[in-house]
């Protein structure tokens, strides 16, 4: 896929998403069901548009991560919502750094960044260690599925960081975010089709958006930090 088709691309994925969430709708509950759409139709912009190199992500980001972080809580999905809250924390440098490393050829795109080998080493000890840090108290507290847990958590922590830092790395690590959601609710009985749906829709985008980027740094080399 060509990069000239990412808007016929990003408007399949947000109608799709909006799509997903109607389907999820709960009429007994109009407030918390419209919030549930303003989250899911957000989140996907602020994913489309990182994965363009727009700064413009951060206002859908600013909005997305506190109306899930609400909706977490609201369900006790306590691990959910502080994870959205750290999100939301890193709105702020996210528009700093991206703003200081916008591309000088017109575009309005950040100028994209990978990490060297030595620092890919260190982000993988840093990840598996925090990983076994998580799994011991997810599972000490009895938590359900504490090493998918634990692993997305980590990933999660890590893929916001390599995004304020636009690393082409970011995308390795929301696919494998997505890919252990799609997992877990894929083994659970009652999973919701429509969450399963929703994540299995992330894993796509995040395989095309990580093409996108590995395409547009051939193209144009970043400049050595």
């Amino acid at each position: 896929m060509k990069i000239r088709w990412f808007p016929v691309w990003a408007t399949a994925s947000v109608l799709a998403i909006a799509g997903i969430s109607l389907a999820w709708w709960d009429a007994n509950d109009v407030f918390h069901s419209s919030l549930a759409l303003a989250a899911a139709a957000t989140g996907m912009m602020y994913t489309m548009l990182a994965g363009r190199g727009k700064i413009a992500c951060y206002a859908f980001g600013l909005v997305n991560a506190p109306l899930y972080a609400y909706l977490s809580w609201r369900w006790g999905y306590y691990g959910d919502m502080a994870l959205n809250l750290y999100y939301f924390a890193m709105m702020v440098p996210g528009i700093v750094c991206w703003r200081r490393n916008r591309a000088s050829d017109g575009s309005g795109e950040v100028v994209r960044t990978r990490l060297s080998g030595r620092e890919r080493a260190v982000w993988g000890a840093a990840l598996v260690l925090a990983a076994l840090v998580l799994f011991w108290i997810l599972d000490s507290v009895g938590g359900n599925r504490p090493l998918c847990d634990a692993l997305t958590n980590a990933l999660s922590v890590a893929a916001m960081v390599l995004t304020v830092k636009r690393c082409v790395e970011q995308w390795v690590a929301w696919i494998a975010v997505d890919a252990i959601e799609v997992f877990m609710w894929c083994r659970t009985g009652d999973a919701s089709m429509a969450i399963l749906a929703m994540w299995a829709l992330f894993l796509v985008d995040g395989c095309y958006l990580f093409r996108l980027w590995v395409v547009a740094m051939r193209k144009a080399p970043p400049p050595a930090r």
